[in-house]
């Protein structure tokens, strides 16, 4: 796989409820608001993929349950947080759209699932979340915008990842703000087919836990050559986002992820 690489910003390497508790949509326009950046970093939506962004945006913003799976009310910073964040990962030359199954864990209000499902309409997107209200708000949001590749998981990752219908299943398993990067891999590859792929929207301490995550990678068999890190900072967007992909290269020992809570309490 050829993953292009830039001398600019965005730069890639190797590593080692009742009425008033709504949120007002008025003048909501989440294109409007992102567009600018997007095309900085090259990205190319069609007409009817910004129309699909701005009603979901509108349909989120109306929706009384938001608030339970968002803590995000401003519209600019929902355009720019939940949004543009999740889109920036398209400007990376990463072939996502060649996958049949992306399974987003831990999709919380449909961050990054949405976002993806529009962008990838030949797609499944499995949005999966162990509170219920937050699978129900994402099929709910996916009906109003006419999204038909979006299927949502009630089930905790260490559960469903033992189940043979997703185990080693899917062409890219991706999670956003879920947890360090030693845990994520016991999430996600087991749920990772071989020769697929994880990938991880992260913050600005990436290094330090990928050096954390030394033991986890050496017991589920990551080598450093599986792994590809980039980061997109200002002034291409207005905050720094590094991103971890790991190619799956082998089967996962049977008994990984752990039992439920031993991944993130007590990591590899």
């Amino acid at each position: 796989m050829q993953i292009k690489k830039s001398n600019g910003i965005a730069t890639s390497r190797k590593c080692c409820s009742k009425k008033n508790n709504l949120i007002s949509s008025a003048g909501m326009n989440i294109s409007k608001i992102i567009k600018s950046y997007l095309e900085s970093l090259g990205i190319t939506l069609t007409d009817n993929q910004f129309a699909q962004i701005d009603r979901l945006g509108v349909a989120m913003l109306e929706d009384p349950l938001y608030k339970s799976v968002s803590k995000i009310s401003d519209p600019k910073e929902i355009a720019i947080k939940h949004f543009l964040d999740c889109l920036i990962p398209f400007s990376l030359g990463i072939p996502f759209e060649k996958s049949k199954t992306i399974i987003d864990l831990g999709t919380g209000g449909g961050f990054p699932s949405l976002p993806f499902a529009i962008m990838l309409p030949n797609t499944n997107l499995i949005a999966v979340d162990s509170r219920k209200k937050s699978v129900e708000f994402v099929i709910r949001m996916s009906k109003l915008v006419g999204l038909n590749n979006v299927k949502g998981v009630h089930s905790r990752i260490e559960d469903l990842a033992h189940d043979s219908k997703f185990r080693e299943n899917s062409d890219y398993v991706i999670c956003r703000a879920l947890s360090s990067v030693r845990t994520l891999a016991e999430y996600t590859l087991p749920l990772t087919k071989n020769e697929g792929y994880s990938f991880y929207l992260k913050g600005p301490k990436l290094d330090e836990e990928l050096s954390e995550a030394s033991n986890a990678f050496s017991v589920l068999g990551v080598k450093s050559e599986n792994l590809s890190c980039f980061r997109v900072s200002p002034p291409l967007i207005p905050f720094e986002r590094n991103f971890l992909l790991i190619k799956k290269e082998s089967t996962i020992p049977a008994k990984y992820p752990r039992k439920s809570g031993l991944p993130s309490e007590k990591p590899l």
